[in-house]
């Protein structure tokens, strides 16, 4: 499970990061905002008005690195359309555990609730996403008590099978048990979910990604979303922040926002 086969990974990583300085810059925006004590329990707040629904967003990152500043790039894909943004920051292992990870996005979103009037949101129309290791986190979240207040969930490029994580350098960091893979593998776990599920990866990830979303999608009920030419970079990076990409398109319309704008 490596990035090592996509072209050009340092361009992509510049254009991400120059991208994220720019919306920080650009859009209204409440830094850093704790919705706990524990370690990184932070988030990034891009508002967008009044009564707006509010898009969760969980990054990727192996559950071991990168932060919420860094998808700050995803505002112009929900804010100038009437949705609030908020990227969560979350303890990383090997300095906790997988359950503590989790902990903490459930408490996340319960914040979020609790809190969405003060910048405006909506707390009946909350959504969540999240990417590699986000969007197992997002499957985390929406086979648990806090799935109660979401109205709809979106994975991409998801781990949901832990096992074959374990098998990768990736473990040299992780150190995941036998007891985490078990109990934090959404594929091995019983699941009922009334909230509408958007399953998505990019046509041009590995084998075991593309094999990880499908076999997701069809244990939730729903259909993959495939996007061509996208990589495990650019599906964010251009899919779920472009507002002409086929992937916001339909989170947009999941959360109910029309298609071209307010």
């Amino acid at each position: 499970m490596s990035l090592d086969g996509i072209e050009n990974l340092g361009e992509l990583f510049d254009r991400r990061s120059r991208a994220a300085d720019s919306c920080m810059n650009t859009f209204d925006l409440r830094h850093r905002v704790r919705y706990g004590e524990g370690q990184n329990e932070m988030l990034n707040i891009f508002p967008a008005g009044s009564d707006a629904p509010v898009m969760i967003f969980i990054h990727g990152g192996f559950w071991k690195s990168l932060t919420a500043d860094l998808f700050s790039f995803l505002a112009p894909g929900f804010v100038p359309f009437g949705a609030a943004l908020v990227v969560i920051d979350y303890p990383l292992m090997p300095s906790c555990r997988m359950s503590d990870i989790i902990e903490s996005c459930e408490k996340a979103v319960r914040w979020v609730h609790q809190n969405a009037a003060s910048f405006g949101g909506d707390p009946d129309r909350i959504f969540i996403s999240g990417n590699s290791a986000g969007g197992h986190l997002v499957a985390e979240c929406m086979r648990r008590p806090v799935v109660d207040v979401i109205r709809g969930g979106t994975a991409i490029s998801g781990l949901f099978d832990l096992q074959p994580v374990t098998m990768s350098f990736q473990n040299d960091d992780l150190q995941l048990t036998p007891n985490e893979v078990a109990n934090f593998s959404p594929l091995g776990c019983p699941v009922e979910i009334d909230a509408p599920m958007i399953v998505a990866v990019g046509g041009e990830e590995t084998e075991e990604f593309q094999r990880q979303s499908r076999a997701y999608a069809a244990h939730v009920g729903t259909d993959v979303l495939s996007a061509p030419g996208q990589n495990h970079i650019t599906i964010v990076l251009d899919g779920l922040a472009g507002s002409n990409s086929e992937l916001n398109r339909r989170v947009r319309d999941q959360m109910g926002l029309q298609r071209f704008g307010l």
